[in-house]
This record gives structure tokens, C-alpha cells and sequence, in this order.
């Protein structure tokens, strides 16, 4: 009888995680770099500029290229692995000059839906404030498997990444993040 009722609930509350578990990771991550709007805007819609500052290739040891054209809606970056094997991409899905780039991610694995907006706030002339919003929809169960195994907060510190490295490309204090995209063949 004890071990029914460990068992029960054991069930219950992996039920209640799965229900009240947000499906649903959003956030918003905001840096002001010492650049101009126009300067912000091309580093990020253009792709070959983009995996230069961005952490992912370098964090997750994949290799990019590009397809389509560059700087304009439709343009990818292709991710693949160490073996060559293609296993997602990024998109740009829209574009408001100089002030927001969006793009849609798909890659292998579970069922999700992310997207990621960089907005662009002029605070000067020669300062933008540039906000990098990320959203997720996750198909349950996988929406709390990613929470618990760190994938969640990986994906939000990789974003604090992205935005240093674009810090770092625009106004050259350092070296960035990344290295130069090829071509696509």
C-alpha cells in the first residue's frame, strides 16, 4: 500500500509540473552600444556580420554558412555539426530599417517554436540601446525537460553572449565571438 501511494503521488506531481510549467519562455535582454543605429541594424540583419559577433557557432563547435541574400528577408544561416551533418537554421523573417531585424530558429529535436527580435532605440547619435527579445513555444513534455536539464537558462545566457559580441564587433575594443561566415555552395 505504501508503495501505491509513492506511486500516486509521484504521478501527481509530475502532472501538476507538466501543467503548470510554462510552456511558454520569453524574455527580453537589453545592451547600449556605443555605435549607431544604421551601424547596429547591418551588423545584425547581415548574416555574415551576425556569426562573427554571435556565441553560438563558437559555443556549440558548429560550423555556419550561408543561403539566400544576405541582409534581406529569406536569408539563412545554416548550422552544421563537426561531422558536416546540416541540423537547423535561422531565418530572417523581417526587417524594419534601423530599427528591428526578427528571425525564426528551426533545428532538430523536440517540437518548439523560437523566434528572436533585435530592436534598435537611437539614445544618441552615436549610442543604441538594442533590445533582444526571445521567445519559445514548447510542446509539452519537452517544455519541462528543458527546464530541467539547464537548456532554458543556457539559451538566455548564450543571448547575454550574442549581445557582448555585438558590443565587442561595433565598437573594437576587443576581439569578438565567432568567426567569418562562408558561402553556402
Amino acid at each position: 500500500m505504501l508503495i501505491l501511494s509513492l506511486f500516486v503521488g509521484a504521478l501527481v506531481g509530475l502532472l501538476v509540473a507538466l501543467f503548470c510549467t510554462p510552456r511558454v519562455v520569453e524574455y527580453v535582454e537589453t545592451i547600449d552600444i556605443d555605435a549607431n543605429a544604421a551601424s547596429v541594424y547591418d551588423a545584425i540583419r547581415f548574416q555574415r556580420d551576425l556569426m562573427r559577433w554571435s556565441a553560438w557557432p563558437s559555443e556549440t563547435g558548429s560550423e555556419c554558412k550561408l543561403a539566400g541574400d544576405d541582409g534581406e528577408v529569406g536569408a539563412q544561416t545554416v548550422f552544421f555539426d563537426k561531422k558536416g551533418n546540416r541540423f537547423g537554421h535561422q531565418s530572417v523573417t523581417s526587417l524594419s530599417p534601423i530599427r528591428e531585424v526578427s528571425f525564426t530558429l528551426e533545428s532538430k529535436g523536440p517540437p518548439h517554436v523560437p523566434s528572436l527580435s533585435f530592436y534598435l532605440i537611437e539614445m544618441s547619435e552615436d549610442t543604441t540601446r538594442v533590445l533582444l527579445s526571445f521567445r519559445n513555444d514548447v510542446t509539452p513534455p519537452f517544455h519541462l525537460i528543458q527546464r530541467l536539464i539547464g537548456i532554458t537558462r543556457w539559451t538566455r545566457e548564450m543571448h547575454g553572449k550574442d549581445l557582448e559580441g555585438l558590443k565587442r564587433f561595433l565598437e573594437k575594443r576587443e576581439n569578438y565571438i565567432g568567426e567569418p561566415l562562408a558561402k553556402a555552395a
